[in-house]
């Protein structure tokens, strides 16, 4: 990544990438901010980026952990959008992501006081303003509680010693899961319409989550059957096309996660992207969450696509 990254950051002054930094830098200064922006750092110019989500985006656990959110968010300081921000020589940054953030964190509730610190969480949205030319999200897994989905169906023992979750949520031919997955689409698009206020000249960049479970899983290795495996992330990429589908009429670019990493989902014992309950080699993320080599490739999938590089 590091040759592709290098000429990123030459190449914002230059042909294909002088556009990307040509519309950030307009965006920046094309009006005055409707809302001030205290947390950038003192004098930085250029470009603003905010980075919203959950925890997801915000890294939790992966060393170091940032200064800005350290104790309520766990969020981490390699997480991919401090690469980005990084890699492209943004210095206008404010991450503001959170673990355990839903939409309804992002705009109007503050996550609560409960949170490890003891202390509250803005909303997101707050963070956004009319100077701010790129803004990256990844949202909606909360929403639906869909890692507590996936903690019902893990079963230890092979069948026919315990209960298929893919069999439970689909009974009498009605998919629950499938039904708590479409209905996040009015949600996201509050998201991305509150961003687009906003930021009305800001590149919105929404993400898919990721490759969790292969094809199938890989029982009994990783503790979940493979038609649940399979069940599990077939919500996962539902999730993918209804953000998809939302982001094409919210003025938002659609970010996707899941394709570019087949291959390594959480059954790898090595280059995993992710872990799921049983860390592979490739550890210091919590399970079903990203690994720092799974950071590392979402910070570059980004960077390619609003580069074209």
């Amino acid at each position: 990544m590091s040759a592709t990254v290098r000429a990123v950051s030459r190449g914002l002054r230059r042909s294909g990438t002088a556009a990307l930094g040509a519309l950030l830098a307009a965006a920046a200064i094309s009006a005055a901010p409707a809302v001030a922006d205290t947390a950038s750092p003192a004098g930085a110019a250029g470009p603003e980026y905010v980075a919203l989500g959950d925890s997801f985006a915000a890294g939790p656990t992966l060393l170091p952990q940032d200064s800005y959110h350290t104790d309520p968010c766990l969020q981490s300081g390699v997480d991919y959008a401090h690469l980005v921000a990084r890699e492209l020589g943004i210095t206008a940054f404010r991450d503001v992501s959170c673990s355990g953030a839903t939409s309804a964190n992002i705009l109007t509730t503050p996550q609560p006081a409960d949170l490890p610190g003891g202390s509250s969480v803005p909303t997101q949205i707050d963070a956004v303003s009319r100077s701010t030319a790129l803004v990256t999200i990844s949202v909606g897994a909360n929403d639906i509680d869909l890692a507590q989905f996936a903690t019902r169906c893990v079963n230890l023992l092979p069948p026919p010693l315990g209960t298929s979750c893919a069999a439970t949520e689909t009974a009498g031919g009605v998919d629950k899961g499938a039904e708590l997955v479409d209905a996040e689409a009015p949600r996201l698009a509050a998201v991305l319409d509150a961003v687009h206020l906003r930021a009305p000249q800001a590149r919105i960049l929404i993400t898919s989550y990721a490759d969790y479970f292969g094809t199938e899983g890989c029982f009994p290795r990783q503790p979940f059957w493979p038609q649940d495996a399979a069940y599990l992330q077939g919500l996962v990429d539902r999730l993918g096309q209804v953000t998809e589908a939302v982001a094409a009429h919210h003025h938002a670019e659609y970010v996707d996660f899941i394709g570019p990493g087949a291959g390594h989902d959480g059954c790898q014992a090595t280059g995993n992207w992710v872990n799921l309950l049983v860390p592979g080699h490739t550890g210091g993320a919590m399970p079903l969450h990203p690994t720092a080599l799974g950071e590392q490739n979402f910070a570059r999938i980004i960077v390619e696509h609003l580069t074209g590089s």
